[in-house]
């Protein structure tokens, strides 16, 4: 107990815990804020949310409305015409509900329309706007409401502490979470080997498997306490600022595949404070293996992400390896927790913790190294075989970080590891693109055998039974019957089945096409399909939707048929996947959006594209962050518990110097293996695959007053204005952008880095600065563009959505590297003036304690 005493005295004087106060209090307050902040607009969400329904029904009675003054109705539609009625006192109680906010009469109104829904299809009718599972799920969701007896709530939105809890967890207890724990506590063995106090502590009488297992200790009670604050703090801020039910019975989703379920927001929480727990305890269990083998805390670091990222990603690819074996999958915390059935989630956590047990045993076992990553010394030769030269203060100064960075060869494994990462995400992405090629591939096939085999089938014995109807209608005298036989219904069998035997066509050209690689020919089918969405080749017997889906925008049916008609012109092999291109114009269903943007989501590894999705995705800050962390925070790097910069502040070298020196190496280092990653994930896809289509469309947003200018060229849609770029074009842009980004946070690294000692506490500043900073350049409407926080997110400013969102055109790219360039370069400055005072203030105290002395 005393070594554990010890180890948790460190942990606290570390001031670290403090640091995980700050970021669940900001987290929390963030989601919080949000919520609240959509508070007014809650009635207006749900109003949209069963528009669909609303409109789907208000279209049915216009149908048999129409039908009835024809005098076409027979029985069976006249029972179902009595449902359709319904659905008007249903919705108008419905609308009413919502209008006053009386929340807890909602799940008995939808109930009501669940059970008419249910009626109408009893008696032959269809409501395609909630159907199979998900009115499935709604049916058992609004049991569980009334059951329980609870109102309706804003589930994206909430404000009731046990769903900002829920929320807050999602977020916080995560995969990120993880790595955010492992990069402030995961050094917590080699810090001490680097520090030479390891060896104080192997003089003691303690054995080496207790000094492993209590740090190990340190650790989980690093994670108790972050789960407690993130309890806590998720609980306190909505209550004491937002609403003050204590209901933890709210149902959660439990889905995987076709299966599903509802469980409480209690038994949600359990779960996933516990998986937590267990995935932390099973990676930091790994941290003390790789501690007990390795000396540099950035070896344990970088090997740690590494592994966790390769693995993590391969088992996201292959559904084989998704399994309670599996560490790696134990890993995806939220999607564990959300997909797996009760009666098979614990043995999730019993699989971690085996996991942990074994891997802790291997560290006990194996005996003690000291070697670096790829099993680098420790010793150095001299650097250029010890010659030294005179040369310029700066330079020499950039010298001198240069020889420190190549004999520490943290520059060089880094850049091992990256390359590695770019060959591995290569082949990630190539499978990645050929299992949603395949997806894409075995839908059409579908669809081609639902005509074949089932729709056209069906019509065609609708059209053969038609006389045999006729012929009792006459032989009953229905001479309204007979001539709906005989004209109306004959003639719309015979068009639908001309239509679905064209569609049918269609499908077979564009399946033909993919076969035999003929992508101009499939490009059309692609494009034949996105018109037919627009309604183009519907005909008088069909509802001309807008979509798919009740949460298509018109931006996303016409880009998605102009893409098509870009891809044609150009003459471009198209990405195998979903037809349709999402935007922020698609409202509707959260989960359901989000499915739908997964099938439309273009992959491929080839050169060009993959460096796209890198751009698009935040991939880009993995080699920024790493090369971040090898050149250090500056000043901040030679302070600590052996201040170096006691020994530079003897040489006869301004502090200027050292400074210039020090940026100086940062930047035309770092800028060069940024560039060269970024050049040599081009290369292994060019080499691998091919070098990509630069003229390939990527969607482009215009904002409103660029749509609304004189001489706008772009196009338009009902929700807003939209052009494609080339995708060379694109990646020109996003590369620019990202080496002006790491020009900034250069900057903003070394001047944090003169005024606090530690390297920690500055990169935990700037991710605070720059989280911060992103946060409120949304708030600045016409002023975002000249916050360089505006232009951290590529993919977003590159496309034009940050532009179209705030409504600004002055987001640029170009603005964004000259604001980012400005702002380094005002950093920089700042940092030289103060260098240049204190030299000064030093210089005239210095003068001052001569004359006393004379």
């Amino acid at each position: 107990m005393g070594l554990l005493k010890f180890e948790l005295k460190k942990i606290y004087r570390q001031k670290k815990l403090i640091w995980l106060l700050v970021v669940v209090l900001l987290g929390v307050s963030f989601i919080f804020n949000q919520n609240f902040s959509k508070k007014e607009t809650m009635k207006e969400r749900y109003s949209d949310m069963i528009r669909p329904y609303s409109e789907e029904a208000d279209g049915l009675y216009r149908f048999y409305k129409d039908m009835e003054l024809k005098g076409n109705l027979d029985e069976e539609m006249v029972q179902q015409q009595v449902h359709v009625n319904e659905f008007g006192t249903i919705f108008f109680n419905w609308k009413g509900a919502i209008y006053y906010e009386e929340w807890s009469k909602i799940p008995a109104i939808e109930q009501g329309f669940l059970k008419n829904v249910e009626s109408l299809e009893e008696a032959g009718g269809g409501f395609s706007a909630l159907y199979a599972l998900e009115r499935e799920k709604a049916i058992q969701k609004n049991e569980w409401l009334l059951a329980h007896d609870l109102p309706y709530v804003d589930e994206e939105f909430p404000l009731a502490p046990a769903l900002i809890l829920k929320q807050s967890a999602d977020l916080l207890l995560s995969a990120g979470a993880i790595l955010f724990l492992v990069l402030f506590f995961g050094n917590a063995m080699t810090a001490e080997k680097e520090q030479q106090t390891w060896l104080t502590l192997k003089t003691q009488p303690i054995p080496r498997r207790q000094r492993i297992l209590m740090k190990y200790a340190g650790m989980l009670f690093v994670m108790l306490v972050f789960l407690l604050l993130v309890a806590c703090i998720g609980l306190l801020i909505p209550y004491l600022f937002g609403e003050q039910a204590w209901r933890f019975d709210y149902p959660q989703l439990v889905q995987s595949g076709e299966v599903f379920s509802f469980i409480s927001t209690s038994a949600y929480l359990v779960r996933i404070f516990v998986l937590f727990f267990t995935a932390g305890a099973l990676v930091f269990s790994f941290i003390m293996l790789l501690s007990t083998q390795l000396k540099s805390s950035f070896s344990v670091l970088i090997m740690t992400g590494f592994i966790g990222v390769v693995g993590f990603s391969v088992t996201l690819m292959n559904e084989g390896l998704q399994g309670f074996w599996n560490p790696f999958h134990l890993l995806n915390i939220s999607t564990v927790v959300s997909e797996t059935a009760a009666g098979s989630f614990w043995i999730l956590p019993v699989s971690a913790i085996v996991w942990s047990l074994l891997i802790l045993t291997a560290a006990f076992a194996l005996p003690e190294g000291e070697k670096g990553l790829f099993g680098a010394s420790d010793v150095k030769k001299p650097f250029d075989d010890g010659k030294t030269r005179r040369v310029q203060a700066i330079r020499n100064s950039a010298l001198f970080e240069w020889r420190k960075l190549k004999r520490q060869g943290s520059l060089k494994q880094s850049i091992i590891i990256l390359g590695l990462f770019a060959i591995i995400g290569y082949f990630l992405l190539g499978q990645i693109s050929q299992k949603k090629e395949a997806e894409y591939i075995a839908a059409v096939e579908e669809s081609l055998a639902q005509y074949r085999d089932m729709i056209i089938p069906d019509h065609e014995r609708q059209l053969d039974t038609l006389d045999e109807k006729k012929a009792e209608a006459e032989k009953s005298g229905d001479e309204e019957m007979v001539k709906f036989y005989g004209e109306v219904e004959l003639q719309r069998i015979e068009t639908m089945l001309a239509h679905y035997k064209e569609v049918l066509a269609h499908y077979e050209i564009g399946k033909r096409a993919y076969e035999q690689k003929d992508w101009q020919t499939y490009n059309q089918f692609q494009l034949y399909r996105n018109r037919y969405m627009l309604g183009e080749f519907h005909n008088e017997y069909m509802g001309i939707s807008g979509g798919l889906s009740g949460f298509d925008s018109y931006v996303k049916l016409e880009a998605s048929k102009a893409e098509k008609e870009w891809l044609i012109k150009h003459e471009i092999q198209p990405i195998i996947s979903g037809m349709m291109i999402s935007t922020i114009y698609d409202s509707g269903d959260k989960e359901l959006k989000k499915e739908h943007v997964e099938w439309n989501r273009k992959v491929d590894n080839n050169g060009l594209f993959s460096l796209y999705l890198y751009l698009d995705n935040f991939v880009y800050f993995i080699p920024m962050l790493l090369l971040l962390f090898v050149f250090g925070a500056g000043f901040a790097v030679e302070k600590g518990k052996r201040p170096t910069i006691q020994t530079l502040q003897t040489q006869p070298v301004e502090m200027r110097s050292v400074f210039f020196g020090k940026v100086t190496t940062a930047v035309l280092v770092g800028i060069s293996g940024l560039v060269g990653i970024f050049a040599f994930v081009l290369l292994v896809g060019t080499l691998f695959n091919r070098f990509g289509d630069w003229y390939y469309p990527i969607f482009h947003y215009n904002s409103k007053k660029v749509v609304e200018a004189e001489g706008y060229t772009g196009m338009r849609a009902f929700e807003g204005g939209f052009d494609f770029m080339p995708l060379g074009e694109y990646v020109l842009s996003g590369v620019a952008l990202s080496v002006c980004i790491f020009l900034f946070l250069i900057a903003l690294v070394h001047l944090l880095g003169m005024f606090i000692p530690r390297s920690f506490v500055v990169f935990s500043l700037v991710g605070l600065i720059c989280g911060f900073g992103y946060v409120l350049s949304d708030k600045l409407g016409d002023y975002a563009q000249f916050s360089p926080f505006t232009y951290l997110d590529i993919g977003r400013i590159v496309n034009g959505e940050v532009a179209t969102v705030l409504n600004n055109p002055g987001v640029s790219v170009l603005n964004g590297c000259l604001v980012l360039v400005g702002a380094a370069v005002l950093l920089v400055g700042v940092g030289y003036g103060v260098l240049r005072l204190r030299s000064r203030v030093g210089v005239r105290k210095g003068k001052e304690r001569l004359a006393a002395t004379i």
